[in-house]
């Protein structure tokens, strides 16, 4: 196991940096490369030796790769539209298209510059096939403008922008707290829909819970 400030540099798009990464399948070694070019959807990629990718990995015989310490980089142009970072990464080499976000998962939203709202769950799914990310356990979306989601699942469609769950919700905002099943709204939680509102309680900044 070898450790590397960058392992894989992605060309005006995506980047792993500082983490620790071990393959553990010798058949898989050189696929991964194309894999990581890959991920996320994005098809372009540096020229990378590969004597450099070898050597990154220590070969055993099994049919998980594992990174620790992992970041993802979604960009738009010139700027970050998204940063995933996760404690620890599993591809499971029999199922090309799944990432596995064992230990959680913290996603960044952005715009230009400004950070617009941020998820993070106990656990992911990422379905490269799909264009889905699927968070789940404590899931905590929070928005620039102090509003808070909170359920045991939500999807992220990375292609359409999108994010939703047909799960039990609570949305925390400076005035209610709001509680329903089903949720739709925009990665930058600025506009949602509540698909069955269950209750609402009115919050009162001085004094708590209004009567």
């Amino acid at each position: 196991m070898m450790k590397n400030e960058r392992l894989i540099n992605y060309k005006n798009k995506m980047f792993l940096e500082k983490e620790t990464l071990s393959i553990i399948n010798r058949k898989s070694l050189i696929s991964l490369f194309f894999v990581l070019c890959s991920l996320f959807f994005f098809s372009s990629c540096e020229q990378v030796p590969l004597s450099k990718i070898k050597a990154m990995f220590d070969e055993k015989d099994a049919d998980v790769e594992v990174a620790d310490s992992v970041k993802f980089i979604y960009k738009e142009g010139e700027y970050a539209r998204a940063i995933v970072t996760a404690p620890k990464v599993k591809r499971y080499t029999k199922e090309q298209s799944k990432l596995e976000f064992s230990n959680g998962l913290l996603v960044k939203f952005y715009e230009t510059l400004d950070m617009i709202s941020v998820l993070k769950a106990d656990y992911g799914v990422n379905d490269d096939a799909k264009q889905l990310i699927i968070a789940s356990g404590n899931v905590h979306m929070e928005n620039a403008k102090n509003e808070i989601m909170e359920s045991q699942e939500l999807t992220w469609n990375i292609k359409t922008k999108r994010v939703w769950t047909d799960k039990a919700i609570r949305i925390k905002t400076p005035d209610n707290i709001i509680n329903g099943i089903g949720f739709d709204a925009d990665e930058d939680f600025s506009n949602y829909t509540i698909r069955k509102v269950t209750g609402i309680v009115s919050v009162d900044d001085d004094n708590g819970f209004k009567e």
